[in-house]
């Protein structure tokens, strides 16, 4: 199935215009059929690659995947301050305006890590546009290690002569609790193809703005309690757990599967992985199209 991207025009608090951009594969597929996929703090579209092939093909669903401001093709802030959980926000409202998920139960949503939690936000809104909520590796609860963790990693900065470079460090992660979990060859070097981007210099550098690092150090899930937003998330929720995360901990999850209000969470460990599993492998991209397919939809208001 083909990929189309997209360009859509929002604008920061100021009213400082800047573009997003997103990703769409079968975007001919039933709109009623739409998949909204949003990445982690360091990722971007591109990480949703091998789920919009899969899904677009098989389950026939329109799978529409963000680079949220900061990362990849879309616009970089002049202020740190603006990488918030309020803009980012603002901006999903808007991009879900654009591909027509405003109404009630008109979309399902796939969170990697910053991701979910930005779709706690949106899934416990009255008449959220969610349906059916899917998570990877990301609760209501996040050990502050893990954020002590991240606040420093996103500091640290590097370059490469070229992208193939990058795969062997990529792969030391294995068996570690940021693990990935394994993937074949051309597989890492997608990861490592979209975690990179060329710099002014000519050397490849990470495919983020640097001052992002600002706002996570300061409010890293955001002003509002995960667990108050949880208690309002009636919709079937699909929770991927890394065996290896420490992020998202085991007693977090069953915590969550036993507060679960309306529809229940559905809870797969995948073994191998950490903190994220990457979707990239079939095996773990057909957990979600089997749940997608056998999980009723809460009916639309």
């Amino acid at each position: 199935m083909t990929m189309e991207t997209h360009t859509l025009d929002t604008y920061t608090p100021s009213k400082k215009a800047y573009k997003l951009h997103y990703k769409i594969w079968g975007e001919n597929n039933p709109p009623e059929n739409t998949l909204v996929c949003v990445h982690g703090l360091t990722g971007n579209s591109g990480d949703f690659k091998y789920v919009g092939e899969y899904l677009s093909t098989r389950n026939n669903m329109r799978v529409v995947a963000i680079d949220m401001a900061g990362r990849n093709d879309s616009d970089y802030f002049d202020d740190p301050l603006d990488y918030n959980f309020t803009q980012y926000l603002a901006d999903l409202d808007a991009l879900l305006k654009e591909i027509g998920c405003t109404a009630p139960s008109s979309c399902d949503w796939l969170g990697t890590s910053m991701g979910g939690l930005l779709g706690f936000y949106v899934a416990a809104r009255e008449n959220s546009p969610i349906r059916r909520l899917i998570l990877d590796d990301v609760g209501i609860e996040v050990p502050q290690a893990d954020l002590q963790f991240i606040a420093q990693y996103i500091t640290v900065t590097a370059e490469y002569e070229k992208i193939e470079d990058l795969v062997p460090l990529l792969k030391m992660a294995l068996g570690s609790p940021y693990s990935r979990g394994n993937m074949n060859e051309d597989q890492w070097l997608h990861f490592a193809t979209t975690y990179l981007r060329k710099n002014a210099a000519g050397k490849y550098a990470r495919n983020m703005d640097d001052k992002i690092a600002v706002m996570f150090q300061k409010e890293p899930l955001g002003k509002i309690d995960l667990i108050q937003l949880w208690e309002h998330i009636p919709q079937p929720t699909l929770a991927l757990r890394g065996g290896l995360s420490t992020l998202f901990p085991a007693k977090v999850a069953e915590k969550m599967q036993s507060t679960k209000v309306g529809d229940p969470m559905d809870l797969v460990v995948l073994p191998d992985c950490g903190h994220v599993p990457s979707l990239y492998r079939d095996d773990q991209i057909e957990i979600i199209a089997n749940w997608l397919l056998r999980t009723q939809p809460v009916a639309a208001a």
